[in-house]
């Protein structure tokens, strides 16, 4: 009939895309030869299709004791109800161009440090909006800033010309400048600790600094080349036991890159979940788990793989509603401190809000009007808000409110 024919072809054609995006080209070609014009009669199916449907079927049949294991599954954790998605405070202001980065700082979080292409990093005050004092030290645009944490008053940031820079927010003064730190963009900075932070850049290294300490001396600790012919996009620490171990992801590889600052070991553990060679996305951003147990991986493909920590286990797949050949060349993300919602900037104007346990897209941070290139979530035990910045030339703070379950 009518229908299984078309169901039919529905069906050769989702398989068809899915050894496609595998790289499975001699499994595809006997396919293609076999199913003949079931395969090319019709309209070509999106590659995501089979992802979405496997994705509402593992939705719909999630067990019911679920909710009864949130203590033990971090991502299946009891939901508030309260996230981050009420607009706040908008400031337009603070950059005269793009702005590529931002944070929350400062003690008590109550500042917002924003990096853009007028090279200025600005201070803005999360209550009144008002920009509380600029910092001129860079020489090129500033790609990335990072507050030190537990409230600790120093600013890491790195710039377009490869050097990295750390700012007192106290006496907002520079403190110190690694002008060799990267020869190319310094595109990431991340702390492990209140002592130590690393970057990663597209000259293929990855560079961690000890800064200050006890002995008040700023150290370049470690410099690692991950890749000759492609810049590695982002970095990240581990947690608790894996503290001392660095994941980053580099462009146009199928694998992550793990480091043991202790061990000094490195090693590499694949994205495809056949352990196969070939490469269909590319790592662009990656964002630690506040419990350490698993990795979110934000690609140039408007998806985000979630990987169990330090393997090839992929346990949630988030796919965006934009295309699946649709290229997101900068997305940024950053875990809820709930440790089940993930805020996902996917090259879009939007920000989506996702309840990675469920797989669900559960809201958005409507607001701007060109591309969010900026993204961060509070670190503050029981504060509920993120900022994000966008190439419309402002900074946006939202602030909680009741979100669906």
């Amino acid at each position: 009939s009518a229908i299984f024919m078309a169901t039919t072809r529905e069906a050769v054609s989702l398989v068809a895309a899915l050894l496609e995006e595998h790289g499975l080209v001699e499994t595809l070609a006997a396919l293609e030869k076999e199913a003949g014009t079931l395969l090319h009669d019709g309209a070509v199916v999106d590659p995501a299709e089979l992802e979405r449907k496997l994705r509402a079927l593992r939705v719909a049949h999630v067990p019911a004791a679920s909710a009864e294991l949130g203590d033990e599954d971090p991502l299946m954790a009891p939901f508030t109800g309260r996230l981050a998605t009420a607009l706040e405070r908008t400031v337009s202001g603070a950059h005269a161009s793009n702005v590529l980065c931002a944070t929350f700082c400062g003690e008590s979080r109550e500042l917002v440090a924003s990096g853009g292409a007028d090279k200025l990093i600005a201070l803005t005050s999360t209550s009144t909006g008002e920009v509380m004092h600029r910092l001129a030290t860079h020489n090129a645009p500033v790609l990335a800033v990072a507050a030190q944490p537990d409230g600790g008053s120093l600013l890491a940031s790195t710039a377009m010309d490869g050097r990295v820079q750390l700012h007192d927010l106290g006496t907002r003064t520079l403190l110190h400048e690694w002008r060799d730190a990267h020869r190319k963009y310094a595109l990431c900075a991340t702390w492990r600790d209140g002592e130590n932070f690393a970057t990663c850049s597209s000259d293929g290294m990855v560079a961690a600094f000890r800064a200050g300490g006890e002995s008040g001396s700023f150290d370049k600790c470690l410099d690692l080349p991950l890749s000759h012919d492609h810049g590695v996009t982002s970095v990240g620490w581990g947690r608790g036991a894996s503290a001392p171990v660095l994941v980053a992801s580099v462009q146009d590889s199928h694998v992550l890159k793990y480091y043991d600052c202790a061990a000094q070991r490195l090693w590499s553990v694949s994205m495809n979940e056949l352990d196969d060679e070939h490469v269909s996305f590319s790592a662009m951003h990656i964002a630690v788990h506040p419990s350490g147990k698993y990795l979110a991986v934000a690609t140039d493909r408007q998806r985000t793989f979630v990987y169990e920590w330090g393997s090839r286990t992929r346990v949630r797949t988030l796919i965006s509603d934009f295309k699946a050949d649709d290229f997101a060349p900068a997305p940024r993300q950053s875990w809820d401190a709930d440790g089940r919602h993930l805020y996902v900037a996917a090259g879009e104007a939007t920000v989506a809000l996702w309840d990675v346990g469920m797989e669900r897209q559960v809201s958005q941070l409507v607001g701007h009007s060109a591309i969010v290139r900026g993204l961060h979530v509070c670190d503050r035990p029981g504060s509920r808000r993120a900022v994000t910045c966008s190439f419309d030339k402002t900074v946006r703070v939202w602030g909680e409110a009741t979100a669906p379950a």
